[in-house]
């Protein structure tokens, strides 16, 4: 329904509208696609070249960087951007110089034209784990024997990472590259903080600003389009290939050991975005907040860290309890129909929390006239909002979980004539414990982080760590913002080191 409203206002009129496509339409468009260009191949570069080297190479310090590679994953966009905000002023003596012997004009566009290159660094840089962790997942799995073929066809490890690896991973490292187009797409605080113009700083600006709230819509209904284009050329360049497991009968893969002059330039790949996207953001960031802390630390922000984990636990706990349903109501009773609309609700990751957040507050507005109830503004219409953004997040893991561990099962509790709801709880659940456990944390951290969302729905006076550190340094008070900004990250980090675990022990 929220999606929905928002589409519908491709077709409703709005007065502005003409204005704001003749003056900062394209702009929106060409910020965004440059920024969703930039950064998602970034993203990719550093995903892959990193997976491929922890996967299928040996050298120094491979099993600490396995692992420590996806910390940057417990960094939100906007906090990574806080951490670098100094980074735009290295530039400065260089622009003055061109000013000087060139002209105002070009020093102008050179500045108009930094900021894109810097701030997809800044995002790639804690993007590029959802590219890594598919991708490493994908390149452990392959046969041996496909590599052991490539040898005897003479080919080397490059060729061979080229012409067998590579391809075999697409669809893994497409789907990575999905979720790296999606977050960007979504991001608001970054891009406001380096004055990017994409389509979210449009709508904030547009509504809030400018007090046009059909021109907003109207951009919200645009954003939606691209990223249903996207959602499309996305499932078109997998070209219906899945995942696979490889047969029992396959041996292990056989990882290539790299001389000293090999091992350097390996050791500083894997080395560059794990500084980048999380110890050098987090180094400052503590340092910060160590000497903000005695001003910082008070009982507003014990009721910000409060009502922070009370949205975030109840959206985990909603959104758990919600995908369990479905996905069991869909594979226990093997219903197309329940699948597809499975398959429906969960395009919600998929959707920028500022384009939701619009569509929810139509529905409320609905709602309101017909039943009379005042959801607008409450706790329960921002969770509701959580739910529709993150439920794909619980979702897929649960799903995959019950396919995995549950299908024989119930398929056996169905012959011997056990009831649907027995099987669900005395069955299902017991066997989905640690999948329901992370699912739930990771809809806990993903809510803690979201910014956008929360910006708009929020009730009034109703603070949370990720808008306080958005209030915070949108005031230029970065020192202070790391206070929250480190809490936000360490509470992040629950997950992020849960899947490490998860990894080692698979590998196992």
């Amino acid at each position: 329904m929220p999606m929905a409203a928002v589409l519908w206002h491709l077709t409703s009129p709005a007065e502005n509208w003409e204005h704001l496509r003749n003056t900062v339409l394209a702009r929106y468009i060409q910020g965004s696609m440059i920024l969703v260009a930039g950064t998602t191949t970034l993203s990719v570069f550093f995903g892959v070249s990193t997976a491929w080297l922890v996967a299928c190479c040996e050298f120094p310090f491979r099993k600490y960087f396995e692992w420590a590679l996806i910390l940057p994953l417990a960094i939100p966009t906007y906090i990574a951007a806080y951490a670098y905000f100094d980074l735009l002023d290295w530039f400065v003596p260089f622009l003055i110089w061109v000013k000087l012997n060139f002209s105002q004009e070009l020093m102008t566009l050179l500045n108009d034209a930094i900021v894109y290159p810097v701030t997809m660094m800044v995002m790639a840089s804690v993007l590029y784990p959802y590219v890594y962790l598919v991708a490493q997942a994908a390149f452990t799995r392959q046969s041996s024997q496909y590599i052991e073929v490539a040898h005897t066809l003479g080919h080397g490890a490059f060729s061979t990472f080229w012409r067998v690896a590579l391809p075999l991973a697409r669809p893994a490292i497409v789907g990575g590259a999905a979720l790296v187009i999606m977050e960007t797409l979504n991001d608001y605080g970054a891009v406001d903080h380096f004055n990017v113009q994409t389509f979210t700083t449009g709508i904030f600006r547009t509504w809030l600003s400018m007090g046009d709230l059909p021109g907003a819509l109207r951009l919200a209904a645009c954003l939606m389009t691209v990223v249903l284009l996207l959602l499309l050329l996305e499932k078109k360049l997998r070209f219906g290939a899945k995942f696979h497991k490889t047969c029992p009968s396959d041996k292990p893969f056989q990882r290539y050991r790299l001389d000293l002059a090999k091992a350097i330039p390996a050791i500083f790949i894997c080395l560059l975005p794990l500084l980048t996207g999380f110890i050098v953001p987090f180094i400052r960031l503590s340092y910060w907040a160590m000497l903000t802390a005695t001003a910082t630390l008070n009982w507003s922000f014990l009721t910000l860290t409060l009502n922070s984990v009370a949205v975030a636990a109840a959206t985990s706990v909603t959104s758990v309890l919600l995908a369990l349903l479905l996905v069991f109501t869909a594979r226990y009773f093997r219903s197309r129909v329940v699948m597809s609309t499975n398959r429906l609700v969960t395009l919600g990751y998929a959707v920028p929390g500022a384009v939701i957040a619009i569509g929810i507050l139509l529905v409320a507005k609905q709602l309101n006239m017909a039943t009379g109830w005042i959801l607008t503004g409450s706790l329960a219409l921002l969770v509701l909002s959580y739910v529709v953004r993150f439920l794909a997040v619980a979702w897929h893991p649960i799903d995959s979980g019950m396919e995995r561990n549950c299908e024989q099962f119930n398929s056996a509790a169905k012959t011997l004539g056990t009831a649907p709801a027995r099987s669900l709880f005395q069955l299902n659940v017991p066997l989905l414990g640690n999948t329901l456990i992370a699912a739930g944390l990771f809809v806990f951290v993903d809510t803690m982080k979201e910014l956008p969302l929360t910006l708009i729905l929020r009730p009034f006076n109703f603070e949370t760590l990720a808008t306080k550190t958005f209030d915070l340094a949108k005031q230029a008070q970065i020192p202070e913002a790391s206070v929250p900004s480190i809490f936000i990250i360490l509470v992040s980090l629950m997950p992020v080191i849960w899947l490490s675990r998860q990894m080692r022990n698979s590998k196992q």
